[in-house]
């Protein structure tokens, strides 16, 4: 089969020619159809992510089954699926309890220590399998995998957001942050967005924002509360989590409000004034990917049309490198899936 490989951390993709993976016991392997690119992407290949080398990049995945490993009984061949980006145990208790995301015996990620979806094929254990509806093309689906499924948890579970609360999304104009603006608009909430691009935050407008703040032209804190009049935001959601935006988004809440950390650079860290925590009873917690249940809910309501999934173009196989160049660049609009059969 054809696939990008890379060969060394912060090195370029290469596309070549390997083996044709196989099926072991309890796993199936994906003729790939779609796989969208993201920023972690973009960490992977610059070697801050772990993983093993060589390596085939690419985690948001959405194709059809073509090959059945002994055990699986479930799935036929040409049945279409979108993959959990996680490897998990499926055994431990926060997998039983339905929050595989913190699992105990945690394998990693598709495309950082196992193969991912660059590629022709892919070899997926059947715990990662996700059916696609009827009425979901394998390019919606593979945006469905992180980009609208990640903020509905966040947006839904972890912060609990109600009709007539002030939402405010930092990064709001991000492949994941354009989702979440739909997803909150859903929700009954006014929603703020927060980036610092003007032409892209007019696009965060017409898909739900009710307003929109440039955070490089002005400080979004003080935005916030003249939006709000002094009241602060029910909820904020961080996509960028820098040194520079989590003050802010901090400063932004309201009374018993919640500050909800999806995206961050890590080692980042900010300082706040513990008294709020009591005097007001705010809540900072974050939000970590989904289960395999959040997972179908998050293609149901594409399905149903209440999010549309934002897609600024394709690529072929061959130009997976230049996809990542365009997501570097902040040339990509939502998602731009890499098309393996193409």
């Amino acid at each position: 089969m054809r696939a990008m490989v890379l060969h060394e951390w912060g090195g370029p993709l290469t596309l070549e020619s390997v083996p044709d993976p196989s099926p072991a016991h309890g796993e199936v392997v994906l003729r790939v159809h779609a796989c969208a690119p993201d920023q972690f992407d973009v960490t992977i290949r610059a070697g801050r992510a772990g993983g093993k080398i060589p390596l085939v990049l690419g985690h948001e995945i959405a194709g059809e089954v073509a090959a059945l490993g002994e055990g699986v009984d479930d799935f036929r061949e040409g049945d279409r699926v979108i993959v959990h980006a996680y490897l998990t145990c499926g055994y431990c208790r926060f997998c039983l309890m339905g929050r595989e995301t913190l699992c105990r015996n945690f394998g990693g990620y598709f495309g950082v220590h196992v193969d991912g979806g660059y590629a022709e094929y892919v070899r997926v254990p059947l715990r990662n399998l996700c059916r696609i509806p009827d009425g979901l093309s394998y390019q919606e689906a593979t945006v469905a995998v992180s980009p609208v499924a990640t903020p509905l948890k966040a947006i839904k579970t972890r912060a609990g957001v109600r009709p007539g609360e002030h939402v405010v999304i930092v990064g709001a104009c991000g492949g994941v942050g354009i989702h979440a603006v739909q997803i909150a608009k859903a929700f009954g909430a006014h929603v703020i967005a927060v980036d610092i691009d003007d032409g892209k935050l007019e696009k965060a407008r017409e898909l739900g924002a009710d307003h929109i703040v440039n955070g490089r032209s002005e400080d979004f804190a003080v935005r916030v509360k003249e939006i709000t009049s002094g009241k602060g935001a029910e909820t904020v959601l961080e996509f960028v989590g820098t040194e520079d935006t989590l003050p802010k988004s901090f400063a932004s809440l309201t009374t018993a409000g919640t500050l909800v950390i999806v995206g961050f650079q890590p080692g980042t860290a900010f300082s706040v004034d513990p008294t709020r925590y009591v005097s007001d009873e705010v809540v900072v917690t974050g939000s970590r990917y989904v289960n395999r249940a959040e997972l179908a809910e998050a293609m149901d309501w594409v399905v149903a049309g209440k999010v549309k999934p934002v897609i600024s173009g394709t690529y072929p196989l061959e130009e997976a490198e230049r996809a990542l160049e365009d997501l570097t660049a902040n040339r990509t609009w939502g998602r731009a899936p890499i098309l393996p059969l193409s």
